[in-house]
Parts: C-alpha cells; sequence; structure tokens
C-alpha cells in the first residue's frame, strides 16, 4: 500500500518552498519525489530593486552596475532559482548575500553563489556554530557588524541595521532609503498572525519596538519574507497587532502583580493565555490556533525578558 503526503510550507517556517510529496511502499521506507518549486515571480520595485516570490518565501535583488546583491537564499534549492533569475536580468555574478537573521531555514544556499560575500549580525556566529553540518546547511559568514552597515551595490546604498532581537538575536532589516524599500524576515505577516510552532524564539517586545521605529522610515515598498505583498500597510498594520497585544497583556500583569506581587506573571503563565482576546483581529489567519501561544510570548517578552 502507498500513501502520498502533502506537506504545504509557508510563514515562519518556510525552511522549503513549494510542495512536497514522500511515497512510502509498504516495507514502510520513504523515498523522495519530485519537488517541484514554484514559478518565481519577480517584480520591479525601482530602477535594479527586484522582489522576486518563490511561493512560499522571498528575496530581493539588488542590481546596480556589474554588482548584484541578494538577500536570504534559503537552501539550495531554492538559491539555484534565485540565480535563474538573476541570470534573467544581468550577466554579473551575485557579489553580497545578506541574511536577515540566524535561523537555518533562511542561510543555507549561499554555496551557490561562490563569488559572493555574506554578511550576517555578529549574533549570528555563534548559533551557526552550534549547527549539525550533517542536518542543516550554515554559510562562512565574511562580514559581521553590531549596529549598522552600508553596502554600496553599484548607485544603491544597502543599510543593514540591527535594532535588537526581534525574531532571533541577529535580527536585520535591510533598508534602501533612496529606492524606500524595506526587508525584513519572519517578524510579521499579512493578514495573519505567527503560526504558534515558530514562535519560541520571537522576542515579542523586542519585534513591537523594531516594527513601530521602522514604521516611521520613508517606505513605499515593505517586503515580508513570507508574503507575496509588498504593501507597507501590512507592516501599519501589525504595528497595531503588536502595540494592541501588548497593551493588553501589561495592564493584566499589572493588575496581577497589584494582587500577588512581582511572582504574577508566573501565575498567569497558565491563565492569561485562555483568557485574553482581541477581537479585532479575529478574522486574522492563525488567530484561532495561535492567539494564545501570542499572549505567552508576549506575557514572556514583558516580565521574563525572553
Amino acid at each position: 500500500m502507498e500513501y502520498k503526503i502533502v506537506r504545504s510550507l509557508r510563514g515562519g517556517a518556510g525552511a522549503l518552498l513549494g510542495t512536497l510529496a514522500l511515497l512510502a511502499g509498504a516495507a514502510g521506507t520513504v523515498a523522495a519525489q519530485d519537488f517541484q518549486l514554484p514559478e518565481p515571480e519577480v517584480t520591479e520595485l525601482a530602477p535594479g530593486v527586484h522582489h522576486v516570490w518563490l511561493g512560499g518565501g522571498s528575496t530581493l535583488v539588488v542590481v546596480s552596475g556589474d554588482e548584484v546583491l541578494i538577500t536570504d537564499p534559503y537552501n539550495n534549492m531554492v538559491a539555484g532559482l534565485v540565480k535563474d533569475v538573476v541570470a534573467t536580468l544581468t550577466d554579473s555574478p551575485v557579489a553580497h548575500i545578506v541574511l536577515t537573521h540566524e535561523h537555518y531555514d533562511h542561510v543555507g544556499g549561499t554555496g551557490v553563489f561562490p563569488e559572493a560575500r555574506v554578511y550576517c549580525h555578529v549574533n549570528c556566529r555563534p548559533i551557526f556554530d552550534l549547527a549539525d553540518p550533517e542536518l542543516v546547511d550554515v554559510p562562512e559568514v565574511d562580514e559581521t557588524f553590531i549596529n549598522y552597515k552600508r553596502i554600496a551595490v553599484g548607485d544603491i546604498g544597502v543599510e543593514l541595521h540591527h535594532l535588537g532581537p526581534g525574531d532571533g538575536d541577529a535580527t536585520t532589516v535591510v533598508y534602501l532609503p533612496n529606492e524606500k524599500v524595506i526587508v525584513t524576515s519572519d517578524m510579521y505577516e499579512d493578514k495573519a498572525i505567527s503560526d504558534a510552532g515558530v514562535i519560541d524564539d520571537k522576542n515579542f517586545t523586542g519585534t513591537r519596538k523594531i516594527l513601530n521605529t521602522i514604521a516611521g522610515w520613508d517606505v513605499e515598498y515593505a517586503v515580508n519574507a513570507h508574503s507575496p505583498s509588498t504593501d507597507p500597510e501590512a507592516l501599519r498594520q501589525n504595528v497595531g497587532y503588536y502595540n494592541d497585544l501588548y497593551d493588553a497583556v501589561r495592564q493584566a500583569l499589572v493588575a496581577a502583580q497589584e494582587q500577588a506581587g512581582p511572582f504574577a506573571g508566573y501565575q498567569l503563565m497558565s491563565t492569561l493565555p485562555d483568557s485574553l482576546t482581541l477581537d479585532q483581529y479575529s478574522d486574522w489567519a492563525n488567530y484561532e490556533s495561535s492567539f494564545s501561544r501570542h499572549v505567552f510570548r508576549m506575557l514572556m517578552s514583558i516580565f521574563h525578558g525572553d
């Protein structure tokens, strides 16, 4: 007897993009079958600046002069697609790869671009040092930065900003100020809250701080790694969501501490996630399945610092 398992890979867990089909035989052996990645969708946001949507994740491709910069290549399969896209735009090789954070599902595939210099926030390195090379592909990082770095790609300036922890400790915001393009990964989605299974490394107060900060920048296009949309309205809506969530959790924590003292947060861990609601976001994807975990993680970020 054979059966087929189809798994959609999207959202913050987008280590591989598209649909994976596995066939299992009667003896229980599992063999990988055709892994079909979707046709990339390429949109030019500004001269030389391209958003490449890959069906479950995206990358930014910047082409200027004889230089090319890309963001997260994900893994060898996806990186191969990105390389094909770049070849349709220019004959120049990829010279710069910017990693938006340290999570392994975003950082693989850099070897597809052997001439590229890899950049990541300094907090990437201790995480990469823990990686099992037989299971995950993490790159050799050529250059790290602490708070800010600017990369000149021909005539286009690409800024890397570390504004504190967000989804991971190496969260990097990529900003092209002249082109008014911003790139973030895994901090928000379009009309959806992040799935409960992928947020345990997300610092919710840090994410709130970053989103509030970048929402004040001059932006016409906001690329989120796991949404085909580049409309900054999604960013603004998520600023509202994280602020509302913070205010509601904080209010409950203040009231509890007035009654029970500094240990009230530990008591709320078991009660607040199931009692707090934000009905104005109930139509967002994943609200029913994941909102309670968002409450828990915001509570932990406020009173526990993680």
